[in-house]
């Protein structure tokens, strides 16, 4: 995928968020980033709690994670990385603190419900409201399977994986099918592209449309598995029906924070994924990618 800064990681002491962390690290080999893990602690009464313990308790809780992803990174096959894993406390609101932190990364990573169960399939107010709000792309990571700690040399990636991308007409959701394109070649998995024709639109026009848009993936990645899926019904009920056998489903997003003020940047199709969803799920927000505009020319 599209990573133009480090990861960033909000990592809160689960193993939600320690399994996010190792998936980032996995992503991350490879690339020229690194790995920036955020523990943000939100104290009920500053005044009352001595923030010094806290900030002590929290790097504690990001020196043992740090370890363990090490440990991790060395027993790949491939050997390390060399991918740098940097930790920062912070004393603050959690989704203010990662939001900003968040405006020069190239991907922000968080676990699903932090407070949960590792497969728990709720999600908290932060990870439901920063995908609307950062700057950059955001993943909300759904273990699936095993655990991302599984010893790679024991357990390799397993093949036969399935990214899913949900394809309208619009430019937003042509971002995210490269980035989706770019993650499932890196990761050997297949890319799904869904695409729900308008029940008042053509269907030909819809599905000259769709073989198009899999031509213009293919010609820029070329190892691409994809397959095109065209179904009838409500986008949000088919992606989240999609979510059940997939590993991640990926959707576009409007804008770039333009609207601030606003509750959430994200369409009614995005948030329903997002907070139902078997799979963990990638938030790709717009930006000017030649390739589209070269084949929109």
């Amino acid at each position: 995928m599209h990573l133009s800064g480090d990861v960033i990681v909000g990592v809160d002491g689960s193993d939600q968020s320690a399994e996010a962390a190792a998936w980032a690290l996995k992503v991350l080999r490879g690339t020229e980033h690194g790995l920036r893990l955020i523990h943000v602690i939100t104290p009920a009464h500053l005044e009352i709690d001595d923030e010094a313990d806290l900030r002590e308790t929290g790097q504690s809780v990001l020196a043992d994670l740090r370890t363990k992803l090490e440990a991790l990174d060395a027993a790949h096959p491939e050997g390390a990385s060399g991918v740098g894993i940097d930790t920062e406390v912070v004393v603050g609101d959690a989704a203010e603190e990662l939001a900003q932190r968040a405006d020069d990364a190239g991907l922000l990573v968080l676990g699903r419900h932090g407070a949960g169960r590792v497969n728990s399939k709720r999600i908290g107010t932060v990870s439901f409201g920063l995908p609307g709000h950062a700057l950059s792309a955001v993943l909300v990571h759904t273990v699936t399977g095993g655990s991302e700690f599984d010893d790679p040399a024991v357990h390799p990636a397993r093949d036969g994986g399935r990214i899913v991308v949900g394809l309208d007409t619009s430019e937003y959701s042509h971002v995210a099918a490269q980035d989706a394109a770019a993650l499932a070649v890196r990761c050997g998995w297949t890319l799904h592209v869904l695409v729900a024709p308008d029940a008042l639109g053509d269907p030909q026009a819809t599905h000259s449309g769709a073989e198009s848009a899999l031509e213009w993936l293919r010609a820029d990645h070329p190892d691409l598995q994809v397959e095109l899926d065209e179904l009838a019904g409500d986008p949000a009920r088919l992606l989240l029906e999609a979510s059940e056998t997939a590993d991640l489903v990926v959707l576009g997003k409007r804008g770039a924070g333009v609207f601030a003020g606003m509750t959430s940047q994200l369409g009614r199709t995005s948030s329903a994924v997002l907070t139902d969803a078997a799979s963990s799920v990638l938030l790709v927000p717009y930006r000017r990618d030649e390739r589209l505009r070269a084949r929109l020319a």
